[in-house]
């Protein structure tokens, strides 16, 4: 390719012995200018704005119903503040963007006949946080939830994303196998001023995995330049108390500064983001959240409102290197109500032969050559990924259909500057079909195999962006391609039907003779009461690896989950179904 090109490192498939080249002036300046711009997002909100009395706030967990309930809301134009590309939000967030749904909906842009129902729906979930947006903010110590899920496995699943395929996705890394399954658990909050905690855990079961045999291993450790096969042996049964989203944090100014493990949604799809998602078990990490966007000064405030996050955090589960850490930094720009642009960076650094020092840990966020293929690369800056999303409501369709798309590079400043070697996952969401209004459609693609670039592969980190054995990205690992469609019935904001039809394909170029792996289920979250709600999963899925298993092969997934909100007994009147 002659595009030019801002090169961070070289792919992962390089000769030995070599490094990336010094890159040029101009080069170097436009890194200098991006970095400056990113600074200056966290120094724009002035001293004057830490002495604000704002408080604090916890986030709303990624498996909740509300995202959904609010991502159709925007689909329908009546809300236009969401920034849907960084996720979680806090609860207080979402009393915004409530009141920006009550805004719209007093001028008459209701969407559908719908719109109001899920608009009462939410506004009930987040009346406390209305209040406290209104200056009422008084202490709060409540358990949120107690939930238990009882998961069955027939058949044989698959549980290696990286390799081929997984079973069970965006699950918060909870293990599964053959057989039965259980969770069990509970999450709860407290919140006094601008100081807020949360915790959630959950008791864990899942059955022994026999593990792949030993030729089998050794092609995968070949692959993958390990000594031996990870993720491919033989583990006992998962019996365990774990921790999922369990931190502590404090509100300053506009940011949100947390501590815990927490959990990372970077995109606006469904799929899975391609650069932080929950398919992992929430990673340990100090977060910096910008929660209340701002519009910058002078010339750059064409961007409109902006918003950062930043994260540190260490990885664990991975033995090649033992003990690397991950950084991301995310901003996101909204240059009108419709039109939504994130640019994003992560990087897997440190971990056992690369010392933990203030001139690499510098280098991982502004050196601009690399250390290729080298045993033992003590100045290695690190597996860098850049990306970039984007979500569009289309002209004249507004309150129809959003076109989004979620972009990986591996070795360039951005998706962008090289399109011919970028990784994609396209979307696009009809918040409503005609004469089917309570009906909603997606459909989405994934790929990640471009000109002989791997996502989510080093030659260094084996493999690359992995926490406890789950990719951090998207499910649709390495050399992957996936197609994903679902329809959604809307009974009411509490009550609904997915139905969702998805084919993922793995290259001959990763596993030989590649592989197929093709999944129907249906989905019902289902509020039987003002307190309990109940959600059921069937799911039938056939698969086709020669290097796994002669023929096709099936496996069925049945789930039943029963959740308890004790803290809204008082608060929640039973919804109303749709007009």
């Amino acid at each position: 390719m002659n595009n030019p090109r801002i090169r961070l490192h070289l792919p992962p498939v390089c000769s030995k012995n070599k490094s990336a080249p010094e890159i040029s002036i101009g080069r170097r300046a436009a890194w200098a200018v991006i970095c400056l711009l990113g600074l200056a997002l966290f120094v724009i909100p002035y001293s004057e704005t830490f002495a604000d009395d704002s408080p604090g706030s916890t986030y709303v967990p990624m498996d909740s119903w509300v995202y959904a309930a609010f991502d159709r809301l925007a689909g329908l134009g009546v809300i236009n503040k969401q920034f849907v590309g960084l996720r979680p939000w806090t609860r207080l967030q979402c009393a915004q963007l409530v009141l920006d749904a009550e805004d719209n909906m007093e001028s008459g842009a209701t969407g559908n006949n719908n719109a109001q129902s899920l608009f009462e729906a939410l506004d009930q979930e987040f009346s406390l946080e209305v209040e406290a947006l209104n200056g009422t903010s008084p202490p709060q110590a409540e358990v949120e939830s107690v939930y238990t899920r009882a998961l069955g496995i027939s058949g044989t699943p698959l549980r290696d994303g990286d390799h081929f395929g997984q079973t069970l996705t965006d699950d918060f890394g909870r293990p599964f196998n053959t057989g039965f399954n259980n969770v069990s658990g509970f999450s709860a909050h407290a919140i006094r001023g601008r100081f807020f905690a949360y915790v959630r855990g959950e008791y864990q079961y899942s059955p022994a995995y026999a593990g792949l045999t030993p030729s089998q291993q050794a092609f995968i450790a070949n692959l993958d330049g390990t000594p031996v096969a990870i993720n491919s042996q033989a583990t006992p049964a998962t019996d365990r108390f774990d921790l999922l989203d369990t931190y502590v944090g404090m509100r300053i100014s506009i940011y949100d500064v947390t501590f815990g493990k927490q959990s990372l949604w970077w995109g606006p799809g469904t799929l899975g983001p391609m650069l932080g998602s929950d398919n992992v078990d929430p990673i340990l990490m100090l977060r910096i959240n910008q929660v209340q966007p701002i519009v910058l000064p002078g010339f750059l405030s064409f961007m409109g409102p902006v918003r950062v996050q930043a994260y540190f955090g260490r990885l664990s589960g991975n033995e090649y290197p033992r003990g690397p850490y991950v950084h991301g930094e995310k901003a996101l720009l909204k240059p009108t109500r419709n039109l939504e642009i994130g640019f994003s960076r992560s990087t897997e650094a440190f971990g056992q032969g690369i010392p933990f020092t203030f001139h690499n840990l510098f280098a991982t966020y502004f050196s601009t050559t690399d250390i290729c293929c080298t045993a033992n690369p003590q100045d290695f800056p690190g597996k860098r990924q850049s990306g970039m999303d984007m979500s569009y409501r289309l002209p004249f369709v507004r309150k129809w259909a959003t076109i989004y798309t979620d972009d990986l590079s591996e070795d360039d400043l951005s998706p962008l500057v090289n399109p011919g070697r970028a990784m994609y996952n396209p979307g696009l969401y009809l918040s409503q079909l005609p004469h089917l209004q309570k009906f909603d459609f997606r459909v989405e693609l994934a790929t990640t195999g471009q000109q002989h670039e791997q996502a989510y592969a080093s030659f260094f980190y084996h493999p690359a962006f992995f926490n406890k054995g789950f990719l951090m990205g998207n499910a649709v690992g390495r050399w992957g391609k996936t197609f994903d469609t679902s329809t959604t019935y809307w009974y009411t904001p509490r009550q609904r039907l997915e139905i969702e039809w998805d084919e993922h394909r793995v290259a001959k170029e990763l596993i030989p003779n590649g592989g197929a792996q093709d999944s129907v289920r249906i989905k019902a979250d289902w509020l039987v009461h003002k307190d309990m709600e109940i959600s059921a999963l069937v799911q039938h899925e056939r698969w086709s690896f020669q290097f796994l298993a002669n023929g096709k092969q099936s496996d069925n997934v049945f789930s039943l989950q029963i959740s308890f909100y004790p803290k809204k007994l008082q608060l929640r009147t039973a919804l109303k179904s749709f007009d």
